[in-house]
């Protein structure tokens, strides 16, 4: 009995391993081609944009959509001083200057957005998803992130994943005839 439990456990813990190696794969797959294509995400920080994008929501921006394509009524990413960043939604435009507003703010942005500080046209949120990001961006995220990887690849080399249970045969190609 005990022994069916033991093999149980670690033919669940081998599919739980695998399932999370695809997901690191196919997650690295998408941000490598988002990043190639210009997207890059953003996580909103304050609720400046609410209801419409809630805080920690994951924002994605493209970098390669010029500002003079940009039209009222839609959400962008721009700097305001040298740190910060602020995505808010597009309320006017006059000549090369841009009138923004967050949607939950009850005054106008005090200075438009140039190209000078325009950084991408939001093409996509996912809501709560940059909660994520924010977790891998501290001390603790990281750690676990390393940890969560060096476990993968210890168990990947783990002895005896492919046996076959306690007295049962086959498994392997050894038993397979190639005559």
């Amino acid at each position: 009995m005990m022994g069916r439990l033991l093999h149980w456990c670690r033919k669940l813990a081998r599919r739980i391993g695998s399932c999370l190696t695809a997901l690191l794969i196919l997650t690295a797959f998408v941000v490598t081609i988002l990043y190639l294509a210009g997207i890059r995400p953003y996580v909103v920080t304050t609720g400046s944009m609410e209801p419409a994008i809630p805080v920690r929501s994951l924002c994605f921006v493209n970098e390669h959509i010029p500002l003079e394509e940009v039209t009222a009524g839609e959400v962008i990413s721009f700097r305001l001083g040298d740190d910060l960043l602020v995505t808010h939604r597009v309320t006017g435009i006059c000549g090369g200057s841009y009138f923004t507003k967050g949607d939950a703010n009850p005054v106008p942005d005090a200075a438009p957005v140039t190209s000078d500080n325009y950084i991408g046209k939001t093409v996509a949120v996912i809501p709560r998803l940059g909660t994520i990001l924010l977790l891998l961006h501290s001390r603790p995220g990281q750690i676990t992130a390393a940890g969560l990887i060096a476990f993968l690849l210890l168990w990947s080399w783990i002895p005896g994943k492919n046996a076959a249970p306690a007295g049962k045969k086959g498994g392997d190609d050894e038993n397979a005839n190639t005559t």
